[in-house]
């Protein structure tokens, strides 16, 4: 016969002492082995358990530490509708001011102007001809009355899969932004030029980042009067002489539309369609041409496209364009006293035309 205690016996004879243990903090396994030191009997911790729990008492269970948090109140985050209706407001007028870059009016004295327009130079393409670039530099700076624009993409700037493009060229990057800050430059060591406008074309547009425009950077810093990515709006006064009618350019690197009638269908249809410029002024396609005629509206317009400095283009040859041999930039004459025709004449003959020019500016 087994000499453990059984759980009927604690209960008989152990009770107090299972309950004094118990509030004491102890365990069923200690309770068992203090029951046999104190009565030499064999006690099972199991018997002990079953002991309590018959006469109301639990094993004490060593409980997780409880950690008091203190919530605070969460305050919301969001701006009240009041004020971001005012911050919408604020965001809208800055957009807006922010277009005035597409709209421009420029004092020029009132006497016969030239405006030399140059078509896409690429400047750090192997392609770029240099020798009339400079040849035309050169005389530009030689003449008196002269403005100039460029009517888009400065640099190649290839991207994506056109990049491979860098593996035949003879210049870094870096180089060509170097030559381009020295055609859009007046000091010293620049070309000398008197900038009127610069319009960015869609390689230049390949040169820019999230709020960045290298362009519109170097337009400021080379002082260039006008410059929008896109579209400028020139209105052209004269000083001392608000009885002469402005002359009104529209400027875009490329006009929607084209026909293989004649290379100025974009720019004269904008002419057509917006009914108070006189001059229309594209590149972007390689080709030159001119179209003068007066406008059911009766404004005499002249719709330009200059062809630009590239030669001996791989993009040309591949799709089957022809590749003429004039037209890398013109000089427009403006006359701001004649009427008519006469106020606005083209020269793609640059030299003959800054001969008009100083003959005209003589004369006045």
């Amino acid at each position: 016969m087994s000499n453990n205690w059984a759980s009927a016996e604690l209960i008989e004879h152990q009770s107090e002492e299972l309950e004094r243990l118990q509030s004491m903090g102890m365990g069923r396994r200690r309770i068992a082995k203090y029951i046999e030191e104190l009565t030499g009997r064999g006690c099972n911790p199991g018997t002990v358990g079953i002991a309590l729990s018959k006469i109301g008492l639990h094993s004490p269970r060593k409980m997780a530490t409880r950690i008091d948090i203190k919530e605070e109140p969460l305050e919301s985050c969001e701006m009240p509708i009041d004020e971001l209706i005012e911050s919408r407001i604020q965001a809208s007028q800055r957009k807006i001011k922010s277009t005035a870059k597409h709209k421009k009016t420029i004092e020029l004295p009132a006497e016969p102007v030239g405006v030399v327009v140059f078509g896409d130079v690429h400047i750090d393409n192997d392609g770029c001809d240099f020798k009339s670039l400079m040849s035309h530099v050169r005389l530009i700076q030689e003449t008196e009355g002269i403005l100039a624009v460029q009517i888009g993409d400065m640099q190649d700037n290839w991207i994506g899969r056109l990049q491979r493009n860098f593996a035949d060229a003879s210049i870094t990057a870096s180089d060509g932004w170097r030559l381009s800050e020295w055609l859009l430059g007046s000091g010293e060591n620049d070309a000398g030029l008197q900038w009127l406008a610069l319009i960015g074309g869609n390689h230049d547009s390949w040169a820019n980042a999230p709020g960045l425009d290298p362009l519109s950077w170097l337009s400021k810093r080379c002082g260039i009067i006008a410059y929008a990515p896109d579209e400028i709006r020139l209105t052209l006064t004269w000083k001392g002489h608000p009885d002469l009618d402005p002359i009104v350019w529209i400027l875009r690197h490329h006009f929607s539309g084209q026909s293989w009638f004649h290379p100025t269908h974009g720019p004269h249809k904008e002419a057509m369609l917006d009914g108070e410029c006189h001059v229309t002024v594209a590149g972007h396609i390689h080709q030159w041409g001119e179209l003068t005629t007066e406008q059911r509206h009766g404004r005499i317009n002249t719709a330009l496209r200059v062809r630009g400095y590239k030669r001996a283009d791989s993009y040309a040859k591949m799709k089957g364009f022809y590749e003429q041999d004039h037209g890398e930039s013109c000089l427009v004459v403006l006359d701001p006293f004649a009427d008519g025709p006469g106020r606005v004449t083209t020269f793609w003959d640059l030299k003959r035309g800054c001969e008009f020019l100083t003959m005209l500016r003589g004369r006045q």
